[in-house]
């Protein structure tokens, strides 16, 4: 039975271009609310006329004034903004993590400045602040004292439908990417500094000269080019074993997935990790680097991903040459334990109860 209450989802970016992370989980929300509640999504397409370095900035002044006229019980916000305009709906955002805050260095400078800003005033505009895990909820309380701690709740981010059900196919890879099962690396995310591709890609390099992997073994880097990307441009080449595929599609995502030694993780900060439990999905081996919310999600799953040190080029190395001898039987041995609690289903009934308990608290 629906819930009488109504939503609206607001992700500028999920109707503007090939969606990624955070505007693929505002999709989806959207997707299993809408079972449950009176659910929209907000649909800035017209947008897309606008030049790119003006389109965030006029994105907010039209959000701004949809705010005074919104007849929603519940506006969630998905990218770490909300309105200066009250109107009558309750305000939840999601921050999906405090990079700018914390490495700074991984971004551009508009976008520190204006993320960082945004963020500083959700805790004085929002009603509730959903963070994707305990790590990101306990650093966001510890950068803004101030803030109620009840006012801010953890709801993890999802795996997509089709992770459950795809049987991706071996055919599939060789016919679109021309490769063999289980002859390679792969990575999955922007290809920029804050992913750690440089370090990522000169271990790879070194071992493969050190005859330490297997000389056909590659590296595939699923994801497009952002910034910092030009830090490792001069790697990214087939004579180095390392392949950048472009934007993937889910069918495109799940084969990989299924088909790699292992999936390689190596970020320097993350808020949550999508990737690591599409991966899990597929009983996929992972090589993750030893960063908070990496470890939050390693140890939930039975502590079965093989964590490397940052910087550690010897122990990172020493993770890829046991998955490239070892892959199968690492992978017949795997055990992550439950991970229905992904599925957007329950995602979509954990964010209701959050909406309903914001309405409660209102009345």
């Amino acid at each position: 039975m629906n819930s009488p209450i109504s939503v609206l989802i607001d992700e500028g970016r999920s109707s503007v271009g090939m969606p990624t992370g955070i505007g693929l989980q505002a999709i989806n929300l959207h997707k299993h609310l809408k079972k449950y509640c009176n659910c929209k999504i907000s649909d800035y397409e017209a947008m897309k006329i606008l030049p790119k370095g003006i389109r965030k900035f006029s994105l907010d002044a039209l959000i701004n004034i949809l705010a005074l006229f919104q007849k929603y019980d519940i506006v969630h916000y998905q990218n770490n903004y909300v309105p200066l305009l009250r109107g009558k709906s309750k305000k939840i955002v999601t921050v999906h993590d405090l990079g700018v805050f914390l490495f700074p260095e991984t971004v551009p400078f508009i976008y520190v400045k204006y993320n960082q800003h945004s963020i500083r005033k959700i805790s004085q505009r929002a009603d509730c602040i959903i963070t994707p895990s305990e790590t990101i909820r306990k650093e966001f309380l510890e950068m803004f004292p101030n803030t109620n701690p009840a006012k801010v709740v953890c709801c993890n981010d999802g795996i997509r439908d089709i992770f459950w059900n795809y049987g991706g196919s071996e055919k599939t890879l060789l016919e679109k990417f021309k490769i063999q099962p289980y002859s390679y690396f792969f990575f999955l995310g922007s290809l920029s500094r804050r992913k750690n591709l440089k370090f990522t890609l000169e271990s790879f390099i070194e071992a493969k000269r050190k005859n330490l992997i297997e000389k056909n073994t590659t590296m595939l880097l699923g994801g497009q080019k952002w910034w910092g990307a030009a830090d490792f441009k001069h790697l990214l080449h087939d004579d180095f074993g390392i392949k950048t595929l472009g934007y993937l599609t889910d069918e495109d995502i799940v084969t990989l997935y299924k088909y790699c030694k292992a999936f390689v993780f190596p970020s320097l900060y993350e808020g949550f990790g999508i990737p690591i439990i599409e991966a899990m999905s597929q009983n996929t081996p992972i090589i993750i680097s030893n960063i908070p919310t990496s470890r939050e999600l390693n140890s939930r799953h039975n502590n079965q991903m093989l964590c490397f040190e940052l910087n550690d080029k010897d122990s990172f190395i020493e993770k890829l040459v046991e998955l490239d001898k070892n892959h199968f039987s690492v992978r017949e041995n795997l055990n992550y334990g439950d991970i229905s609690m992904y599925n957007f289903d329950n995602i979509a009934k954990e964010h209701l109860k959050i909406y309903s308990r914001v309405l409660e608290e209102a009345n």
